[in-house]
């Protein structure tokens, strides 16, 4: 048994092994176009740290990561994407061939960690449990419940914080009254939560580069003026912002996140944009909503408000190299 570097020839096992060891780790399942499209067509993947598992000339297990400048921390980090390993093959030891594998390779280009994280440009889709096969677009790190985290953990990688994925039926949404009156008390305030208008409204981009979120730089200002957005605003200045809004064909509606500028919060503008973000989401045609948010972060309490629930928890984790 020993690991290689992913050949083209390799594929149609990595499907076999993707619909049955990534399936049971929660992963949408594939066919070869979705393969190619999502994962082995996708432009960060990597041959030089794509890695397969064979016992003679089987392919049994699948690792892969990627690297590159230019995403978030790039000269320093390699990016977790997957790992699989088929029936009979799923155990610690081969799971730590593989990493060690991964790792190595992202030794040779002077990587100083290894993470699994949001901010892998590939993004995995996953079922939501306890729903009727709803989807969200991405897994922010290593799902708390399956064997992979337990072996990671074993592994030298360390839990660094954790993602709660939040879920939520529009069929059900509706905004309540007290919605309605802290809305009023914000107009009278002189806040208003509207659709952006890149010719009237203010300082969009400078706010979201203030977070100094750098997934939300490239993407929030983009979608404002090519999709759309909501923001609230003070005498035409954008106070904070959620969207862009539009259904996925999953049937998911979109979110890429939400931020008030610290000078205008406690006036109610992070539970007014999201409420009118699920309104919106719903008129538009959206069946569900999901989202991540830290497992401390305090604007969980928005969304339980809003009737989104916690399905399933996933772990942030890395490791120095």
């Amino acid at each position: 048994m020993k690991t290689e570097n992913y050949r083209e020839e390799d594929a149609g096992e990595i499907l076999g092994l993707w619909n049955t060891s990534g399936v049971r780790q929660g992963y949408v399942s594939f066919d070869r176009s979705q393969l190619e499209r999502i994962l082995i067509h996708h432009p960060y993947f990597q041959k030089e740290h794509a890695f397969v598992l064979r016992d003679q000339s089987r392919v049994c297990g699948f690792v892969c990561g990627c690297e590159g400048e230019k995403l978030p921390f790039g000269r320093e980090r390699g990016y977790f994407t997957c790992l699989l390993l088929g029936d009979g093959y799923e155990n610690r030891e081969l799971t730590e061939l593989l990493l060690q594998t991964l790792e190595n390779s992202f030794r040779e280009t002077g990587k100083k960690s290894m993470v699994c994280t949001c901010f892998n440009p590939m993004k995995l889709p996953w079922y939501m449990p306890g729903t009727e096969g709803h989807q969200h677009n991405n897994a922010p790190g290593i799902a708390v419940d399956t064997p992979l985290f337990q072996w990671m953990s074993g592994y030298g990688y360390q839990d660094r914080h954790r993602e709660c994925a939040m879920y939520l039926d529009l069929e059900q949404f509706a905004i309540p009254a007290r919605i309605e009156e802290l809305n009023k008390k914000a107009v009278s305030e002189g806040y208003s939560v509207e659709w952006y208008d890149g010719k009237r409204h203010r300082h969009l981009r400078e706010m979201v580069e203030a977070t100094g979120n750098p997934m939300w730089i490239e993407e929030i200002p983009a979608a404002a003026e090519q999709i759309n957005m909501l923001v609230a605003l003070k005498d035409n200045e954008v106070a904070g912002f959620t969207g862009p809004v539009y259904p996925e064909e999953t049937g998911r509606g979109y979110f890429a996140g939400i931020a008030v500028s610290p000078m205008h919060e406690r006036h109610g503008l992070g539970t007014l944009l999201f409420y009118r973000l699920c309104q919106e989401e719903k008129k538009a045609g959206s069946r569900y909503m999901s989202l991540f948010t830290g497992e401390d972060n305090h604007a969980q309490k928005i969304y339980r408000d809003a009737g989104f629930t916690v399905c399933r928890i996933f772990s942030v984790m890395t490791k120095e190299l």
